[in-house]
This record gives C-alpha cells, structure tokens and sequence, in this order.
C-alpha cells in the first residue's frame, strides 16, 4: 500500500510571506543581536548537513533572511531559539551580527515549545529518525502525554510516533545503524533478531537487501537466533514465526497504531496469543472504540 505524504498546516510564524511583506503589513519582527541567541539544548535535531548549510549561507548572502527566526525571551537580556536554528546558523557562517527574529512573548511551557520544534523539522524532513525518536521520546517520558496525543500535538499518524517509541527500545548497533542512515523500515525488522554478531553481519548487508528479501531471510532463521526481547515497557515480547505473521501484525498495527505481537504455540501451532500493547488510558479507550464500533 502506498503512502500518501503527510502535508502539515504550519503555524504562519514558521513559514509564509516574505520578510518585507511581514514588515508592511506590521508583524512584530525585529532584529536581534545573534550574540544574545542561546540555542535549545532540547531541540530535537541534532546532526546538521553542513554542505546544505552552506549553500543556505550562500542564498541568505544574496536575498537575505527570508523568514524570521522564532525565538521566545530567556531572561538577562537574551533569547532561547524557538524554531529557525538552520537559518541561525547559516547567518552566523556568514559572520552577520543580526538577524530578524519573531519574539514570542506567551509563557508556553516546554511542551509547547519542543512541539513546535520537532513539527519545523519533521515539515522539512530534516531530522532523523533516531532524532525524531528521541525528542517524541521526551514528550512522552516529560510531559506524560499519550501516543494520540503527541501525533495530534505533531500532526502525523499514531503509527509514526509508536515506530519512534519502537526505535527507543532497540540495542545500541541497531540505533548505531539508524543515525549512520540505515533504512528505518530495515532496522526494525532487525530488532527480532538476539544473536549480536548476527545482527552486525546483517546490517552490513542492509543496503544490498531489499525489504521483501531481508523477510524471508529473517524467517529462514532459527529460532535460537530470534529470542524473545524486551518490549517497551519491559513485558516479553514473542518474535513473529513466519513471513504471513510479520503481514498480520504489521497490518494489525497499521490499522491500529499500536504496538502488537504474536506468539505461536509451539505444542499447538495454529494456536496462540496476539498481545496489544497500550502506553496510556486514552490509547487503551482508543482501541476500546476501534474494536466496538
């Protein structure tokens, strides 16, 4: 099945007109000292293209700062960046003293802030997907919030943010693998695996395997290569035993958006238990919902 990309509604001060037109028709940018910014140690990007921020560089040299940055007042007369941390940096490359700016003047809590962060990234599909795991990460451990309520806050599927709590869980050369650019959509299928040095020779071998084929490998595998792990919150997790399993719990958890797992009775095969995992009261009332309606 395709995937129909994810077109997000951005708050205007993240994108829209022109600098010169905010300026005629009022808007409250200024122009602040680029001394006095402090960048967010919580935003969620972390790994910067420096090719690409040159090249930004180069086009602000020419036409200039197209869209404020959004900064919000930190107190002793400087400011935390808000969102627009590309385009601080690329005016700090270029050696400029200024730079336009939007100061937020509401009190938003952290929440508010990384939320606005993470959708000025994912908008422009610059973060990674170990970065955008970990910042869904801290909205949820920090802010308490439920799997339907970050994609809400995000404006993505609730099945891009349990993939992202997915990728929390996994060992480190599998989340080793995703910040060097290894297909996420592979890596996960990875996480079934125990045996390490298996697990190293196949990530080698990630981008000469397709999807379908790194599957059917996968389930040609012995089941001592394929121990059960740890899921999320620490209960067992059964690894899926065959091909038309992994189909039904992925599907089952696309229809859904929320964690499933399938365990095989080995005395009884065309037995056994189908487990939903549910993070909050309001997924599990979600599902309730889903499954009565």
């Amino acid at each position: 099945m395709s995937k129909k990309k994810v077109t997000f509604d951005i708050n205007p001060l993240l994108s829209g007109p022109s600098l010169d037109s905010r300026a005629r028709t009022g808007s409250p940018f200024r122009f602040i000292p680029l001394a006095d910014v402090d960048i967010d140690p919580d935003q969620p990007r972390r790994v910067f293209d420096q090719e690409r921020l040159q090249e930004l560089a180069e086009s602000i040299r020419e036409y200039g700062v197209i869209s404020p940055i959004l900064v919000r007042i930190s107190g002793g007369g400087t400011f935390r960046l808000v969102a627009g941390e590309r385009r601080f940096r690329a005016c700090k490359l270029l050696g400029l003293d200024t730079i336009p700016a939007i100061v937020d003047a509401q009190e938003e809590e952290g929440e508010g802030i990384l939320s606005k962060q993470l959708v000025e990234n994912i908008q422009r599909e610059d973060l990674t997907p170990m970065e955008r795991a970990l910042a869904i990460g801290q909205l949820q451990d920090r802010y308490s919030l439920s799997v339907r309520d970050i994609a809400k806050r995000l404006g993505v599927s609730k099945s891009m943010v349990q993939r992202s709590l997915e990728i929390l869980q996994l060992p480190d050369d599998l989340q080793a693998a995703l910040i060097a650019g290894a297909p996420e959509s592979k890596v996960l299928l990875l996480r079934h695996v125990e045996d390490r040095a298996l697990r190293k020779k196949l990530i080698a071998e990630l981008d000469e395997l397709s999807r379908s084929s790194l599957e059917q490998l996968l389930a040609g595998l012995p089941e001592d290569s394929q121990k059960s792990q740890l899921s999320h919150r620490g209960t067992v997790r059964s690894v899926e035993s065959s091909t038309e399993d992994q189909r039904i719990v992925e599907d089952l958890q696309q229809s859904i958006s929320m964690k499933v797992s399938l365990r095989r009775d080995a005395r009884k095969p065309e037995a056994g238990k189908l487990t939903i995992d549910f993070y909050s009261t309001d997924d599990l009332n979600d599902l309730f919902e889903r499954l009565t309606r």
